[in-house]
């Protein structure tokens, strides 16, 4: 049982109130905002009114987001995934509000949700009109990009929200939704523990991915590719190039096509006794995940065969070098290379050095055009069986972009762009 002195607890008093968590209390003074506060709020209104946000939504597809932790990732995923028809919405609202404020003013606190000039009204001193600020920029935003069905008014329209207590876990407004994730991501960002924008863009990723909007569109791509059933195979991987090589952000889209190839293999019980291991998330590190590559196969939990997709870059002097090291920690490893989209670079110094890891190592060592890959993968495959793999393979690669396969292929950038480009070319 937690003593007095640490036990979380909210004090109110006429011209305070004290908050006491984690060892720690703060004080936040009602009263008139005063200078600081007006300065802090008139910067914040600067920022949003000059589209910040906007700037922050075209950003997110260049984000690298190895900043934000795991830990950080998923209560802001359990947050958008906490929003039902009914409930939930005016949180994840509110969140990507107060990750707005912080990224542009980090020295504003995101408890304070209520700041006025003139003594009228209830303020803190060093609160700011978070209502204001909603119904003006984020409310628009947010509707604007179809990222949340919001009130036109705002996400204080839900007034549980606008209760004249700091945001806290000790917050007792009745509260429907993803409340203990929206808070602790507000508790995150005040203790420097969530970067503000790159939580914010993420966020908004996340948001996109389940649109409406995007719904419809993932719908129809899907309905698209059930129409290739039965096609040769042939005329699926000229598709699947044409789309990769097209699209935005094409050394992604490589790799998700790579990876549906396996998702395919394995649904037509194609890999033996191999099984495929999901996707990790954007840009994570390899040897942080503890990885040896983009795609990999596992039995009984050991990677045996690794691939690390190569797109644009068929000189892979450096990324053999990094093979190396990541084989000798894991010698289990039996198959492992890398694949480009197009012609790899050969020359003899290249050669020669695959052939010195592939001694040093034990591991069969290759260097793959994305062609090659497909002939070495399918080696043992008859017509009918590649026919069927192609069908497969397309639908794996759609419904990967459409989100509807988050175990094995947990995309968290905004997919629409892509299922867009995938509906132009099979239309």
């Amino acid at each position: 049982m937690a003593n007095d002195e640490k036990e979380r607890h909210l004090d109110v008093y006429e011209d305070r109130y004290e908050l006491h968590q984690d060892d720690v209390m703060m004080v936040y003074y009602q009263g008139v905002q005063n200078e600081a506060a007006k300065r802090r709020y008139a910067r914040i209104n600067r920022e949003l009114a000059g589209g910040y946000l906007n700037r922050a939504i075209k950003s997110i597809p260049t984000r690298d987001f190895t900043g934000l932790s795991e830990g950080n990732r998923a209560l802001l995923k359990d947050m958008v995934d906490g929003i039902t028809s009914e409930v939930g919405r005016a949180l994840v609202g509110l969140a990507c509000l107060q990750l707005a404020i912080k990224a542009v003013a980090p020295e504003q606190s995101i408890r304070l949700h209520k700041g006025s000039a003139s003594g009228g009204r209830f303020s803190w001193v060093d609160g700011i009109s978070m209502r204001t600020l909603d119904r003006n920029y984020n409310t628009p935003f947010l509707r604007e990009y179809g990222l949340l069905n919001v009130n036109r008014d705002g996400v204080f329209m839900t007034r549980s929200l606008a209760e004249n207590y700091p945001y806290s876990k000790l917050y007792k407004a009745e509260m429907r939704g993803p409340f203990v994730q929206w808070i602790a991501i507000v508790d995150a960002i005040e203790g420097n523990m969530l970067p503000a924008e790159l939580g914010l863009c993420y966020l908004i990723a996340l948001l996109q991915n389940r649109s409406e909007v995007f719904r419809q569109h993932a719908e129809k791509a899907c309905l698209l590719a059930g129409k290739f059933d039965g096609t040769a195979f042939g005329r699926i991987k000229e598709l699947v190039a044409s789309f990769f090589n097209s699209t935005d952000y094409s050394a992604r889209a490589f790799e998700v096509t790579m990876h549906g190839f396996y998702q395919a293999m394995e649904e037509l019980q194609l890999l033996g006794e191999a099984d495929v291991v999901p996707m990790s998330q954007m840009r994570s590190a390899n040897k942080k995940h503890g990885n040896v590559g983009d795609i990999e196969l596992t039995e009984n939990g050991i990677i045996t065969e690794a691939w690390d997709a190569k797109y644009g870059k068929p000189y892979l002097r450096d990324e053999l070098e990094e093979l190396r090291d990541k084989l000798l920690t894991h010698p289990e490893v039996k198959i492992a290379g890398f694949v480009c989209d197009g012609k790899v670079d050969l020359r003899k110094d290249i050669v020669s050095r695959a052939e010195e890891v592939e001694l040093e190592t034990g591991t069969e060592i290759h260097l793959f055009s994305f062609d090659e890959w497909i002939d070495f993968e399918m080696r043992d495959l008859n017509k009918e069986q590649k026919d069927r793999l192609g069908f497969r393979w397309l639908v794996a690669v759609v419904e990967s972009f459409a989100q509807k396969r988050l175990g094995a292929a947990p995309i968290d950038e905004p997919c629409d762009a892509w299922i867009n480009d995938l509906i132009k070319i099979m239309e």
